[in-house]
C-alpha cells in the first residue's frame, strides 16, 4: 500500500470541471477549505492500481482518481484488491461541473456548500450515497445518475438546486429523499430496468408530487396519493408551493412512496 496526494490552490479560476474516476475501494468527496481549488488524498494498492492526477489550466479541468493496471478499466473485483481509500475536497468558491465514475466502490459524496452547476454520476457494482446536507450555493442546470448493479441513495435533494434530474438504472435500487429547500419546481425522469425506486417525502412537506408510471409490471405503492388520468398526485398537489414531476419507466421495478 502506498500514499498519494495532489492539490492546487485557488489561482483566479472562475470555474472548475472535476472528473473523478475511482476503480475500487472507499471514496469520500466533500467541500474543501476556502482558497484551495482541489485536493486528493489516496491510500492505494500499488500492485493493482495507479493514481491519477492532472490539471489543465486552460480549461480549468482536473482529473483525479485511481485506475486499474489491468485491462478493462474500472471493472475490478473487490476480492483482488487491498482496502484502499480516498478523500477528495473541492472548492466551494467557484462554479463546479462534477463528473464522477465508480467501479467496485463504496462512496459517500457530501455536495452541500458547493457551487454545483451540473452533475454526472456513473456507478458500477457499488454502493453510493449522495448528500446535500446544506443547500448547494450554485444554480444546478441538470443532474444525471446512471447506476449498474449497485445501490444509489440521494438525500436532501431539495438542497441541490438542480431543477432537472435524469436516472438510468440497471438492476440496482434507487432511493430519493425529497427533503430540503426547493427553490423552484423540478422534474425527475427515471428509466429503471429491474430495480425499484423509493421516494421519501417529508410529512410536513409543502411539496406537490406527481408520479407518472409506465412499463411492464411496474407498480405503484403510496398512501394518500390519488390517481387522475395516467398519473398519481400527492395530497394538496394543486395548492403546493413547489411541484415535483416524476416520470418513471420500469420493466420489473416500480415506485414506492414513504412519508417520513
Amino acid at each position: 500500500m502506498r500514499e498519494f496526494s495532489y492539490e492546487r490552490g485557488l489561482q483566479g479560476e472562475k470555474s472548475l470541471r472535476a472528473v473523478i474516476e475511482f476503480a475500487a475501494g472507499t471514496l469520500e468527496l466533500r467541500s474543501g477549505p476556502r482558497g484551495r481549488l482541489y485536493s486528493f488524498q489516496l491510500y492505494y494498492d500499488a500492485d493493482r492500481f495507479e493514481p491519477v492526477g492532472s490539471y489543465d489550466p486552460r480549461g480549468a479541468e482536473v482529473r483525479i482518481g485511481v485506475s486499474s493496471l489491468r485491462r478493462g478499466g474500472v471493472r475490478v473485483s473487490r476480492k483482488d484488491a487491498l482496502p484502499q481509500s480516498a478523500l477528495v475536497e473541492l472548492s466551494p468558491d467557484v462554479p463546479l461541473s462534477l463528473d464522477v465514475s465508480f467501479g467496485a466502490s463504496d462512496s459517500r459524496l457530501e455536495l452541500g456548500r458547493l457551487r454545483l452547476s451540473d452533475l454526472s454520476l456513473k456507478t458500477g457494482a457499488s454502493r453510493t450515497e449522495v448528500r446535500f446536507s446544506t443547500p448547494a450555493r450554485g444554480e444546478c442546470r441538470s443532474a444525471f445518475v446512471a447506476s449498474g448493479a449497485g445501490e444509489v441513495e440521494i438525500r436532501h435533494m431539495g438542497n441541490s438546486g438542480c431543477r432537472h434530474w435524469r436516472f438510468d438504472g440497471g438492476v440496482g435500487a434507487v432511493s430519493l429523499d425529497l427533503s430540503g429547500e426547493w427553490e423552484r419546481d423540478a422534474r425527475l425522469v427515471m428509466q429503471m430496468a429491474l430495480g425499484g425506486t423509493t421516494l421519501i417525502i417529508p410529512k410536513a412537506s409543502k411539496l406537490g408530487v406527481k408520479i407518472s408510471l409506465s412499463g411492464f409490471l411496474a407498480g405503484f405503492e403510496g398512501s394518500g396519493f390519488q390517481k387522475r388520468g395516467g398519473a398519481w398526485f400527492s395530497p394538496g398537489y394543486d395548492r403546493a408551493e413547489r411541484k415535483i414531476d416524476a416520470q418513471v419507466t420500469g420493466a420489473l421495478g416500480g415506485v414506492k412512496v414513504e412519508w417520513r
